[in-house]
């Protein structure tokens, strides 16, 4: 089922030389915890992927080269040291993130080897990667001669370059290093000019290098130096040696702990390149996965740049019959049910939609041509082999995936045999599904209740295969459409169809194809149809806008004539003392103003708080008659006609400070903006509101009618939610019945500065 290339793909994303080889040979798990576990890794690194934690993991080599190596020789190299602090750092590093995790013994094996890191910190530097001078006193005295010695021997080496260079007889101003000796490049002409040892000639022969007496004594004594260091510095490693080698065990449990985060980390980097899912696992009963396209295919197409393969849904309780033409597409999806299932029970997410999948304890596959030349073994007799051991190991917890089986042999006697198979198969309660193009496997499974029927999708207008999985047909082989795409000529293919042994079957074969394409006919209709109501549906939604518009528009003309009488008659109440006086002119202006211009939607009752509409106030109705409610508002007791009264609800969460009775007299009927939100998403809406709000307050308007719809109620709170915080927002209500209702919200904005 082409396992290993999938386990190729991993490559790319793993760190660890161990993960590296073992993926080459990684074999399956079916084990019920291993699967948990897998699984249970696999979703922790992806929340983490998701939250934006990034968890990298640098290049590690392979512990088991890096101990064998110095068990050899008997001491670790500065690299191999630097390999082990590495991995070290690497588990404590990661202790924040991975501490209560499926991967927390990494941290507890890294706390447990911090002791030999803190060791190895003081004799080791990692960024030049070698032993430090500190990490011995006769370490240090060595070094400081060496250090000591080697400047009086650069010294004297620039002083004799520079005198020799002036005088012509070198290459050029410098000296060099041939077999671990300081040397000049003289000309040959002047060999005998430069006092020394020759220590070799150049290639071409036209220099000659020449050691200078003069530093031979000192080159011969940081030689001897340099041995000294190497001796002390064998010591040293000898002994950090000895210390990491009894950490050993140690050290491997900490490798294979980092090899697993690897792994895992591995499939989940893999599976957000094809946008996978973590699949649901089930005990038994039904396989699902929705939407699924085989994960090589995907990669393969974003590697070309070519069209993604086809997704199909896959559906199994106890068999499945795939059936349709040749390189249609039944293999693939064999193996992509295959694939998904090994995949989900090893911890990789599924090329899908959605996954359900149940836990399988084995996936037998009976798959291509198995023909052994060189034993000698016919196609049939490694097929049969084959189906044997199916057979033998299937139980009630296997998943059976046969393609073609019974080829390779007479025909009947092949069906026959795969028939009787199937039968007892089912018996021992396995899930099975099964490819073919046997008219007598596909009459004999149509028997069977357990089974159903799919079909790879075949355009017959253009004589191919769409790769569409089709539930509930019985599909063809095609074979001579499939011919006559191909070139051959009508002649031979009319002679072929002769020629057919169940005339009456291709004949029924081809009346139901029609009886398809009539459905699909309709299908297309219906399709036209819907979009043509769907446009239909947009123009009059466009007409409701339009006329609320106007609606609007006629709306403002009232409130601003409204407006300028009732700023009149707030300037007469304000020069009038007498408070019975004033309830009386207030009640005539409310009187002459009969115009019902919405009808509330919820009934009112006393104790409702509500808004007078007329003037904006809001109050308390304390009773109710007829068409009329007494409305308390602040110290007043008035009558106002129930039509232009609107109920109050408690979502302002700002406290509105309390308006003073001086303030009646300023004209509260400003300009209103509209804004509509229908159709967007949260994130999109509350960014066209915030922008809305600041145009609203840089121009001065103070109210804001935002429409936003019912729909599922979750861009409404959102909007709610955001006005409540909002710094530009007074306060905020329910907008009228004529204005949306519950599916708009009135917004009021604090006065520009």
């Amino acid at each position: 089922m082409e396992w290993e290339k999938l386990l190729e793909k991993l490559l790319p994303y793993l760190k660890t030389e161990k993960a590296k080889s073992a993926i080459k040979t990684f074999k399956p798990l079916f084990t019920e915890s291993e699967i948990f576990r897998l699984h249970h890794e696999g979703l922790f690194l992806w929340n983490l992927l998701e939250k934006g934690i990034k968890l990298e993991l640098p290049f590690l080599p392979s512990l088991n080269k890096i101990f064998y190596l110095a068990e050899k020789r008997g001491l670790l190299l500065p690299q191999e040291l630097s390999s082990l602090g590495v991995f070290i750092q690497t588990a404590l590093q990661q202790r924040d993130l991975l501490r209560d995790s499926p991967f927390s013994k990494i941290v507890e094996l890294g706390e447990s080897l911090r002791p030999f890191l803190e060791e190895l910190f003081e004799i080791f530097d990692f960024e030049r990667c070698e032993i430090k001078d500190q990490a011995s006193s006769q370490l240090y005295l060595i070094r400081k001669k060496i250090q000591k010695l080697r400047e009086e021997l650069i010294s004297k080496l620039d002083k004799l370059k520079d005198y020799y260079y002036s005088m012509g007889y070198l290459q050029d101003n410098l000296y060099l290093q041939r077999e671990g000796r300081y040397v000049l490049p003289v000309k040959p002409e002047f060999k005998n000019k430069v006092k020394g040892i020759v220590q070799g000639f150049s290639q071409s022969g036209a220099t000659v290098f020449i050691e200078p007496f003069s530093v031979v004594s000192l080159s011969n004594t940081l030689k001897e130096l340099y041995w000294e260091e190497e001796r002390e510095l064998a010591h040293i490693l000898r002994g950090i040696t000895g210390e990491a080698l009894a950490k050993k065990a140690v050290f491997y449990r900490l490798e294979e702990e980092i090899v697993r985060l690897d792994l895992a980390l591995a499939k989940v980097m893999l599976g957000r390149v094809y946008k996978g899912v973590f699949p649901e696992f089930i005990e038994t009963g039904f396989l699902e996965l929705k939407k699924a396209f085989h994960p090589l295919l995907y990669l393969e197409a974003l590697e070309r740049g070519q069209d993604l393969p086809i997704a199909n849904n896959f559906y199994l309780k106890k068999g499945l019959l795939l059936t349709g033409p040749n390189f249609g597409g039944k293999t693939v999806s064999l193996k992509t049910i295959g694939l998904h299932v090994v995949m989900a029970l090893n911890g990789f997410m599924l090329p899908a939609k959605e996954a359900k999948v149940p836990l399988f304890s084995k996936v037998l596959v009976d798959l291509g041509d198995e023909q052994n030349v060189f034993e000698g073994e016919s196609s049939f007799s490694a097929h049969l082999k084959n189906l044997k051991r199916i057979f033998t190991e299937a139980d009630e917890k296997s998943l059976i995936l046969l393609d073609e089986p019974g080829r390779g042999t007479n025909p009947e006697e092949g069906n026959a045999l795969v028939c009787a198979l199937i039968e007892r198969l089912l018996e021992k309660g396995s899930m099975i599904v099964v490819t073919t193009h046997s008219h007598m496997l596909k009459s004999f499974l149509s028997s069977k209740k357990d089974f159903s029927f799919a079909t790879m999708e075949f355009d017959h207008h253009n004589h191919q295969s769409t790769y569409r999985l089709l539930y509930g047909y019985f599909g063809d082989s095609h074979a001579l459409e499939l011919a006559k795409k191909l070139g051959f000529d009508d002649e031979l293919l009319h002679r072929a169809e002769d020629l057919l042994e169940n005339k009456d079957y291709f004949a029924w074969q081809k009346k139901y194809r029609e009886e398809i394409e009539k459905i699909e006919a309709l299908r297309r209709e219906w399709e036209k149809r819907v979009k043509e109501l769907e446009k239909e549906r947009e123009e009059v939604s466009q007409l409701k806008v339009e006329l609320r518009e106007k609606f609007d528009q006629a709306l403002k003309r009232v409130y601003d004539d409204w407006a300028k009488e009732f700023k009149r008659l707030m300037e007469e109440l304000t020069l009038q003392r007498s408070l019975k006086k004033a309830q009386e002119e207030i009640q005539k202006f409310l009187d002459s103003k009969k115009i019902s211009l919405w009808e509330e939607e919820t009934t009112l009752k006393v104790g409702d708080q509500v808004k007078i509409v007329s003037f904006n106030k809001e109050g308390k109705i304390v009773n109710i008659k007829e068409k009329k409610a007494e409305v308390l508002v602040g110290s007043l007791r008035l009558e106002v006609p129930l039509a232009d009264l609107r109920k109050t609800y408690s979502i302002t969460l700002k406290k509105q400070p309390e308006m003073r009775r001086d303030s009646l007299s300023e004209n509260i009927f400003v300009s209103k903006e509209k804004i509509f939100l229908l159709g967007e998403d949260v994130e999109t809406g509350l960014h066209l509101l915030d922008k809305k709000l600041h145009e609203c307050f840089v121009k001065g308007t103070r109210i804001l009618l935002v429409v936003h719809g019912h729909g599922t109620g979750r861009l409404r709170s959102a909007v709610r939610d955001f006005l409540a915080k909002h710094p530009l927002i007074e306060r905020f209500e329910v907008a009228s019945p004529a204005e949306g209702g519950n599916g708009a919200t009135l917004v009021f904005l604090h006065k520009k500065n």
